[in-house]
């Protein structure tokens, strides 16, 4: 029993990811179509996952029905959304914000990056740059 528990232990150790890399801190400009901002970049071995808020007015409604990211020569559509549904309406509740996670293919990370939502109300673009730390 004690050899399963280690071997159970050890396959669990070399299964994980060693490759990610969270990406935090970064400044972000939306248009007035959308406005989003980016709390971090998930770069994984198999998606890149980008964490963020969304914001809008409360009580009322938007949809988001596609997001592309474009970064270091790639452009990447997204493949899976969390805190709305793409392509459904969804309403601001009484703080206007919704946390979203949005997943596309594993990419390299950069520095700076656009997405771009598609909306009923037009293409809404934010940008967002890695902020500089001093160590």
């Amino acid at each position: 029993m004690k050899r399963i528990l280690t071997l159970v232990a050890s396959a669990m150790i070399i299964c994980t990811p060693i490759s990610a890399k969270k990406v935090k801190g970064y400044s972000c400009t939306s248009d007035n179509v959308l406005t989003f901002t980016v709390d971090s970049i998930d770069y994984r071995s198999d998606l890149t996952r980008v964490y963020g808020r969304v914001k809008g007015r409360p009580h009322t409604s938007n949809r988001i029905d596609e997001v592309q990211y474009i970064g270091g020569g790639t452009a990447l559509k997204s493949n899976d959304i969390d805190g709305v549904d793409f392509r459904r309406y969804f309403q601001w509740e009484d703080n206007g914000e919704i946390p979203l996670e949005i997943d596309f293919p594993a990419t390299k990370p950069v520095t700076g990056v656009q997405l771009l939502f598609t909306t009923p109300r037009g293409q809404s673009t934010t940008t967002a740059k890695k902020i500089a730390t001093k160590h």
